[in-house]
């Protein structure tokens, strides 16, 4: 209690720009009391180590009114959304900022990711919900189960094939979409970097072997051999040459991991 009465006021002044936008959040149309407290609980689980270092009590301190909080929020903000729906819904024009953590997913990523989303003019977080196409991803921190603004969940990127100008096919990172209450949809590419391929021929007689290895791990890669439009084998295994043998050798990636490399063109 000693700890409470020295330092309560410091704590909560460190605190009362975050309440100010907790309030304003729980007024806004289009979100909902658990993603405002949400918030303001990340804001301020930083306080702590900030103004009192390694101090156990400051931590309790801070989950016993986090929890008050959660406790009169939802209350609060039934009562603020009546009043707001008094007035229309401003449709906004801006699209949102968007950024994520981390900025860029390095080649074969598997790990956690969190998106963020703010309105353009207030900066204030903003509960948009992340779609990724032609995947189905689960957030199990978020509410609904689904990824959505500050929520952390565990990914892993899922490419998809696009045609490129040498009439094969390049795996690209997913295209996301962004959808918000009172705000345009938006779509971006996942910033995600494609893996890359080191390929290698040598021939012995009738047959040749395609090495192929991972340009970042160096491990070795499966890939399916083609020869003009007919698979042939697999990299990194001896394969017999067919009797004038003249179409185009290419690699293509069985599991969408790596894009289409050409080995030797068709003579």
């Amino acid at each position: 209690m000693n700890w409470v009465l020295a330092h309560r006021a410091a704590v909560l002044k460190e605190l009362e720009a975050a309440c100010k936008r907790h309030a304003t959040c729980l007024a806004t149309p289009g979100s909902t009391f658990w993603f405002c407290d949400d918030v303001l609980a990340n804001e301020a689980h930083s306080v702590c180590p900030k103004l009192f270092p390694n101090d156990k009590q400051c931590a309790v301190f801070m989950e016993v009114y986090l929890l008050g909080v959660d406790i009169k929020a939802k209350e609060i903000w039934q009562s603020a959304q009546a009043c707001a729906a008094k007035s229309p819904a401003q449709q906004h024009t801006k699209p949102l900022e968007v950024w994520m953590r981390p900025e860029i997913l390095p080649p074969h990523f598997k790990g956690r990711i969190t998106f963020f989303a703010v309105d353009a003019d207030t900066h204030l977080p903003v509960y948009a919900k992340f779609k990724f196409e032609n995947q189905i991803v689960y957030a199990p921190a978020s509410p609904e189960g689904l990824p959505a603004t500050i929520y952390p969940f565990d990914y892993m990127p899922k490419f998809k094939r696009v045609p490129n100008a040498a009439g094969h096919t390049d795996v690209v990172p997913p295209t996301v979409t962004v959808t918000a209450p009172y705000y345009p949809d938006q779509k971006f590419q996942l910033a995600a970097e494609v893996p890359k391929l080191i390929a290698n021929m040598r021939r012995e007689k009738n047959t040749i072997t395609i090495e192929a290895k991972d340009a970042t791990t160096g491990k070795p890669v499966e890939m399916r051999v083609m020869s003009g439009g007919d698979p042939i084998g697999e990299t990194n295994k001896p394969i017999a040459l067919r009797k004038n043998e003249r179409g185009q050798i290419w690699l293509t990636s069985m599991f969408d991991m790596y894009s289409d490399v050409v080995v030797a063109k068709a003579r």
